[in-house]
């Protein structure tokens, strides 16, 4: 089931901007967070609800703070 909120959205665009400045590939994202390539997918577009330990290997992935992936959702 699709979760599609606008906060969902926002911090989907936040994660693919930071994979895109990292030039990373969503399939080198997933490898890196131990996930399915479909699941960073999902993810960017707002349609899955990631767990607060996937929101810390995203941000360790990314080299960010976790902060860094939410401070813009509001």
């Amino acid at each position: 089931m699709s979760i599609v909120s606008a906060k969902h959205v926002k911090f989907g665009k936040r994660v693919k901007e930071l994979r895109n400045d990292t030039g990373m590939t969503q399939d080198m994202l997933a490898a890196k967070i131990g996930k399915d390539r479909s699941y960073v997918g999902f993810i960017e577009r707002g349609e899955r609800n990631p767990s607060l330990q996937v929101i810390f290997l995203l941000a360790k992935a990314l080299d960010v703070n976790p902060d860094a992936l939410l401070r813009e959702i509001k």
